[in-house]
Order: structure tokens, then sequence, then C-alpha cells
């Protein structure tokens, strides 16, 4: 479903709403990814909220038709009503919930993400010394009712055994970021809270460009290969036929002096069959020849 379809106002008036709000750099690509990804989490809470208020449990003809909210049209609610009610979104959602469930280390910041937790409890509970890496795992990790479960207390063992295990004579010492790298390889906890610097994102643009660039480069390729495979089945053709005109004059010599031979042969018997006869003429009559 497009933007303009959830949302009642543009992407670029919220923009700078939220300009005329901070002193930022309005122009900085930086700043306006940031204020677009935050405008997103923003409507995606909204929708989420209206989801399990209106829609969520309720039967589909008691589902209400008129928007709830002043800000969203009526046209808009019922785009996001259908866009509830399609079977394919149905079964994204569904699917999206048993990814979820088979997440082994749930995120316990409540609504806050994991680099506004950070920054909350850096201002709170470290004020006066550094927050290592490890130690904002567990806040962003820790439960207020139940602390930590089982797979957290397992990988936080792991990353406070590697941290515990002395440093070698020529070792580098570990970083604490660097342990849960090694022990998560694939975690982008790192990345959320803020401790790495993140890859840079790439929109739907970009990426089809990217894309194109790479068809491109790949059908160059293929006709270059194309081109050399050309070239050396020429070159084989032209040595095949050079073999074959030395096999065709080879074979014309061999005829030429077969005939020469022939020849030779026939001249040679017709020179002893006249010496012959010259040998009878000169023999005396009743002599043997």
């Amino acid at each position: 479903m497009k933007a303009s379809a959830q949302a009642p106002f543009s992407k670029q008036s919220a923009q700078h709403a939220l300009f005329g709000q901070f002193a930022i750099e309005e122009n900085d690509q930086a700043v306006k990814d940031a204020c677009v990804d935050l405008l997103k989490c923003g409507q995606r809470q909204m929708r989420y909220k209206l989801k399990q208020t209106f829609f969520d449990g309720i039967a589909t003809n008691k589902v209400r038709l008129t928007s709830p909210l002043r800000s969203m049209t009526d046209e808009q609610w019922q785009a996001l009503v259908k866009m509830w009610s399609d079977p394919k979104h149905k079964e994204k959602c569904l699917k999206n919930k048993l990814n979820r469930e088979n997440v082994r280390y749930q995120q316990r910041t409540g609504s806050r993400c994991y680099i506004a937790h950070c920054h909350v409890v850096k201002q709170t509970k470290y004020k006066d010394v550094s927050a290592t890496a490890i130690y904002l795992f567990k806040e962003c990790h820790r439960s207020r009712k139940n602390g930590f479960s089982e797979p957290v207390k397992n990988i936080i063992a792991d990353m406070e055994a590697i941290i515990d295990d002395p440093v070698q004579d020529g070792e580098e010492p570990k970083t604490h970021t660097g342990v849960i790298s090694q022990v998560m390889p694939k975690s982008k906890f790192l990345q959320n809270a803020g401790l790495e610097p993140a890859a840079p994102k790439r929109n739907g643009k970009a990426i089809v460009a990217a894309r194109v660039q790479e068809l491109q480069a790949e059908l160059e390729a293929e006709r270059q290969d194309a081109t050399n495979l050309r070239d050396k089945l020429d070159g084989q053709q032209h040595e095949l036929d050079s073999l074959k005109k030395k096999v065709d004059e080879a074979e014309a010599t061999r005829r030429q002096q077969f005939e020469e031979t022939e020849s030779l042969k026939k001249s040679s018997d017709e020179t002893n069959a006249l010496l012959r006869r010259l040998l009878a003429l000169n023999t005396p009559f009743g002599q043997p020849q």
C-alpha cells in the first residue's frame, strides 16, 4: 500500500514539521533518512494499535467503515481494512509472528528501540562509568519480571568466559564488541544499539540500479567470452583449413609420384621389349636365343 493511502500528510510536510522543532541541518541526507525512519516507525506503531483496537477479533461484518481518527480519512481507513483482510497479508503476518517466536534472544526494551534504551541506561545507570557492550546487552535483554531467559543466560556466560580468559603473550586484548561479534556473528545488536556503524541503507532505486549494473557486467562478460570463443573457433578452423590444404597437397604429390613411377615402369617395359626384338634379329636362325 502506498504511503499516501496510509497517512494524512506527505513525507515532505512531516519532515518540515520535524525540522521546525529541532535545530538540525535540513539538507543533510543522513538527517533526512533518520526522519523518514522515525516517521515510518510512528506510522507502523499507529497502524498496529489501530489493528489491535478496531480489527483483530472483530467479525468482518462488524468492522467499522468510517475512520476512528480525525487525522485519517474514511478512504484511508478502508484501504487499511482492505489490506488487513487480504489473505496474503494475513499469511505474511502469521509468518512474521512465527519468526518472532523463534528469536532466541528476545528484546526487553519495551516500546524503545535498542539505541534509545541504551541512551537511557547510560544516562541513568552509567553516569560515572563507561557502559560496556556486554553490560548494554544485558540491559536490553533483561525482563523486569523474569530476568534473563535461559538462552540469554547461556550467551552471557559465554561472553564473560571469553572476557575473563587471560590474554596470551602477543595477543591483543579482547574488546566487548569483539566478543559479542564472536559469540553472535549473525546478530545485528551492535549496529542496532549504535555501538558499531551500520551498513548504509540502500533504497529500492539504488538496489535496482546496482542489479542493472551487475546484469550489464555479466552480459558484457558473456559477450567477451563469446567473442573469445569465436576467435578461438576461427583460429581452429584456420588450422583445419591449413592442415586440409597440406593433406591435399601431399595427396597430389603422392598421385604425381605414382603416375611418374607408372610412366617410368611403362617406359622400362617398352625398352626391354625393344631390346628383346633387337636381340632376336641379331641371333642366327636355328640357334637358341
